[in-house]
């Protein structure tokens, strides 16, 4: 009844972004939790009772959804992305579909498709709108976005939530960089979105032809080095520089970082979370029910996103209520177990941070050496730059930051090569792929 009441508030008095952020700083942990136990409880019944999917694993695993109250109560019961792959998509709908999305980036060559309602959408660009308010998008600014619409959801979570703020939107789409970078400039906008690999060559453009007042930059869709937002920054002369936390499964609305950049708050009253399986640095798989979908909800869902619950400074903004989780290192489907470790992306941004010789894009093989693996590092050398200072940079950050790799490679547990190339020439599509196991070619 609670939660019933609370959507009820939510859609009326809850639904500008002020009120929202309003009402977010006000939520005490007790009163979100007890919210987020009644609508898992409400959404565990509807999905047992509409989707064939959740029907017949709730039998298969002896679950009793009247008596199911919190992720726990569901033992060793997951939804997995092999199950959206390998299910029909009708076995997971519930109520009909009028909208529908397929997953990117995925390493297994079958993209997972995922289905809502306008009323879901329109709902989740709200709670985007209440996040972009608090990073200081206003009604007044003009926004272009670099989004590619092609069967994504990020374009359109943007879109929604741009929409509910009430500011000018200019769709820019994910066109050539210097195309884009000409037909924005018309406009001004006073913020940008778009992916980075895609901004970051509209930037380098910026850097050349010339810059205006830009606020706020917005990212999405991949991960963001340290270095790179430093870089954007610097361009467009102190943007800030924010990114967003989404899978396409959750409407890309999972989370989004606070204005100290200090990790991703998560929509807590239209996911519960949890995470599994935490290392000694408590790292661990990203769980969560979507808690306000009836098309197609999920019911603890394995993102295959690692991450850990936000440590540091305690946050002052008006989402600090919300649950706060680190920024993700990697995917459980990236992670690689070899001769250098059970290495991730995360890794080589990190050895890569302070190289200004190379650009933001680069990729990892894996590959089967002589003896051992073969990790071989591709490289788009800035012009002038050195290949041995670039060598040599490496080779200190592994040092430094990865003293047990350092061992390995001393001993040599695995070889280190590299090959470089000119700017531009890495990335092609929407996303680059980081780090990549070439070795099961050899194996076969």
């Amino acid at each position: 009844m609670l939660d019933q009441i609370f959507t009820a508030i939510d859609r009326g008095l809850l639904r500008t972004p002020q009120r929202r952020l309003w009402a977010a700083g006000r939520l005490t942990p007790g009163l979100i939790a007890r919210l987020q136990e009644g609508k898992f409880r409400a959404t565990v019944r509807y999905a047992v009772k509409h989707s064939k999917f959740y029907r017949e694993k709730f039998r298969e695993y002896g679950l009793d959804p009247a008596k199911v109250r919190t992720h726990a109560d569901l033992g060793d019961f997951f939804t997995t992305q092999e199950d959206l792959r390998e299910r029909p998509i009708e076995d997971f709908l519930c109520a009909k579909p009028e909208f529908g999305f397929e997953t990117t980036g995925t390493t297994m060559g079958i993209n997972k498709r995922v289905y809502f309602s306008y009323r879901e959408m329109f709902d989740y660009g709200r709670d985007g709108a209440a996040g972009l308010y608090n990073l200081g998008l206003r009604s007044d600014d003009i926004v272009a976005d670099g989004f590619d619409y092609s069967f994504w959801n990020a374009p359109f979570t943007a879109y929604y939530s741009i929409m509910a703020i009430g500011a000018f939107h200019v769709i820019g789409a994910f066109v050539e960089p210097k195309e884009f970078y000409e037909r924005i400039k018309a406009y001004k906008p006073t913020v940008i979105m778009g992916v980075p690999t895609h901004l970051v060559r509209v930037t380098e453009v910026a850097e050349r032809e010339g810059t205006w007042p830009v606020k706020l930059i917005f990212l999405g869709g991949e991960n963001l080095s340290e270095r790179t937002r430093e870089y954007m920054a610097s361009v467009w002369k102190g943007a800030k520089v924010y990114l967003s936390y989404g899978q396409t499964e959750a409407f890309g609305m999972n989370g989004v970082e606070c204005p100290r950049a200090g990790g991703y708050h998560l929509s807590a009253l239209s996911l519960m979370s949890e995470i599994i399986n935490p290392d000694e640095e408590g790292y661990g798989e990203l769980v969560y029910t979507t808690l306000s979908r009836s098309v197609m909800p999920l019911i603890r869902y394995r993102s295959a996103d690692l991450t850990r619950w936000a440590k540091g400074p305690d946050c002052d903004c008006a989402l600090r209520l919300m649950p706060r989780v680190d920024k993700i290192v990697g995917r459980c489907d990236e992670l690689i177990n070899c001769s250098m470790g059970n290495i991730s992306p995360y890794w080589f941004d990190t050895m890569l941070e302070d190289v200004p010789e190379v650009t933001h894009d680069w990729q990892v093989f894996v590959r089967r050496g002589a003896r051992d693996d073969r990790i071989e590092f591709h490289l788009e050398l800035v012009n002038g730059g050195s290949e041995q200072r670039v060598k040599e940079r490496i080779f200190r950050n592994i040092e430094q930051h990865f003293p047990d790799c350092w061992r390995y490679y001393q001993k040599r547990f695995f070889e280190l090569d590299f090959q470089f190339h000119p700017p531009h020439t890495l990335s092609e599509g929407r996303k680059l792929r980081r780090l990549i196991d070439a070795r099961r070619d050899a194996w076969n």
